[in-house]
């Protein structure tokens, strides 16, 4: 059988660094491939070479055949090859929440993240097919704000199935997804498989389709091993790094607080639809949180709140409702002294800086609670993000930009960007998404010793296996209401018992 797509001595090099190793490999129809390997290995390179969005380097070659021949380009038939990754979402809550399901399914056909042009009865027919066939009829009417991650994801998962491609790219398409929309998506992904040949980058093992037989695993962009499903599943195993070996501080309690935060009757309204409804909450020193709940439950909004990125919404009956952080001081007081960590701080710095920002300079935009700096730093702050960089593994690496750091190492500049300042509470944002399995141990490690000096912590995940052991708080969301809060030990008596 002719290869869909073929891959002859290719490589790529972007600003002097070879992205991906001069390898061979080539995609059959049918066969559905899984595609692992450690952050930075070239996973995402990989699937913008096949789609034609990155030119390999002289010398190479890559050939399509989708059955009218073999071609050089992917001229004519990008429209052929869908995609389908956690960031193509970022767009439409950014800037199109207002755009219905439909038009974005309909926009495949164009393959534009919104519909520019008039559409011809047979791609409305074909969107109609594959909404029915998907089962998505109250998504394709809703307007991308109003949806959870979860259900955006679906309607990703059709706009690139809409146009019939022979074959769909899988991005990372489950991060950020609670336990019952990755069941739900991974379904719809089989369902795909019937259609489509599937190549699926993930780093969790529960992330890849069933249908998913074939393996390929990266290396610093080359290929570690081809073959079997098992093959890309042992690379996803959970490993046990070595300990980072230099020791973190105790956090400092000079300046106690009676209370970390407090929350009364605080409700949240955006676009007008209720996001929360009158949470009380409150956080004392020696507290450690895990914030669950599925998607479109209002965990981030609950954060936002805390960092004065949301406001509270002002009910007639209740008031605007209150929030008072670190013992009551002013936001303007409070706003250095709270570190956060989460994928979308860290997309912040893609968006506004195009990672054109050292690793030194990320950690000590930390202090001024900025994205990037604005101006020069203090002797202290060169201190501190040369310490803190040294804390989490990355002793040396000050002057490397974060567009030549993996995505694991990224994430790590951050970690260290939260923590240089002294930080009174860690707000923790799915801090483990987006990581290769090493590199989610890594960082669990140094969470659970921060916790462990004293340093206070609020952690929002979906994965239990994320929740690190010094956790002794849950506060559980459902539909942006508070259903449990409570001691871990009575969370989970109460969850055993249903």
């Amino acid at each position: 059988m002719k290869p869909l797509i073929q891959l002859n001595n290719v490589s790529v090099t972007r600003n002097g660094r070879r992205l991906i190793k001069p390898f061979k490999w080539q995609l059959v129809r049918g066969e559905h491939v899984a595609v692992t390997g450690p952050n930075g290995s070239g996973k995402t390179t990989l699937l913008r070479i096949l789609r034609g969005e990155l030119m390999p380097d002289g010398g190479g070659e890559r050939v399509y055949d989708f059955g009218d021949g073999p071609q050089h380009t992917v001229l004519g038939l990008r429209q052929r090859i869908g995609l389908v990754s956690a960031d193509m979402q970022d767009f439409y809550f950014l800037h199109a929440a207002r755009t219905p399901g439909r038009s974005v399914i309909l926009a495949g056909f164009f393959d534009t993240p919104l519909l520019y042009e008039e559409t011809t009865l047979a791609q409305e027919t074909a969107a109609d097919e594959i909404i029915d066939h998907l089962g998505i009829e109250d998504l394709a009417e809703s307007e991308m704000g109003r949806l959870s991650t979860g259900q955006v994801r679906k309607l990703l998962i059709a706009r690139a199935l809409a146009p019939g491609p022979d074959i769909i790219l899988l991005d990372e398409c489950l991060e950020g997804l609670d336990t019952q929309s990755r069941a739900e998506v991974l379904a719809l992904l089989d369902k795909a498989g019937q259609r489509s040949t599937l190549v699926c980058a993930a780093h969790r093992v529960g992330d890849l389709p069933d249908c998913i037989a074939q393996a390929l695993v990266l290396d610093a962009g080359s290929i570690k091993a081809s073959g079997k499903r098992e093959d890309a599943l042992a690379e996803l195993l959970e490993t046990a790094p070595d300990m980072i070996a230099c020791d973190l501080p105790i956090a400092d309690k000079k300046q106690g607080y009676e209370f970390l935060l407090r929350m009364k009757n605080v409700s949240v309204v955006s676009e007008g639809v209720r996001i929360l409804h009158s949470i009380n909450w409150e956080i004392l020193p020696g507290e450690m949180w895990s914030v669950l709940g599925n998607n479109g439950a209002g965990k981030s909004t609950l954060l936002k709140l805390i960092t004065s990125e949301m406001a509270p919404y002002a009910d007639d009956e209740q008031g605007v409702g209150e929030i008072k952080r670190l013992g009551g001081l002013t936001m303007d007081e409070a706003r250095p002294l709270i570190g956060v960590v989460s994928p979308a701080l860290q997309a912040s710095y893609a968006r506004e800086l195009g990672w054109e920002v050292t690793a030194a300079e990320t950690v000590m935009s930390g202090y001024r609670g900025s994205v990037g700096m604005l101006d020069e730093p203090t002797s202290e702050e060169l201190l501190g993000a040369a310490e803190w960089l040294k804390r989490v593994g990355l002793s040396g690496l000050g002057d490397r930009r974060l567009r030549h750091m993996s995505y694991g190492q990224q994430r790590r500049v951050f970690l260290a960007r939260a923590m240089a300042p002294g930080p009174k509470l860690l707000l923790l944002d799915e801090p483990l998404s987006g990581l290769d399995a090493s590199s989610r141990t890594l960082i669990r490690n140094i969470l659970q010793r921060l916790a462990k000096a004293g340093t206070p912590l609020v952690l929002v995940t979906h994965h239990a296996e994320d929740r690190i052991p010094a956790i002794n708080r849950v506060l559980l969301l459902e539909d942006g209401r508070l259903r449990f809060s409570g001691t871990r030990e009575e969370f989970e008596i109460s969850t055993s018992t249903k």
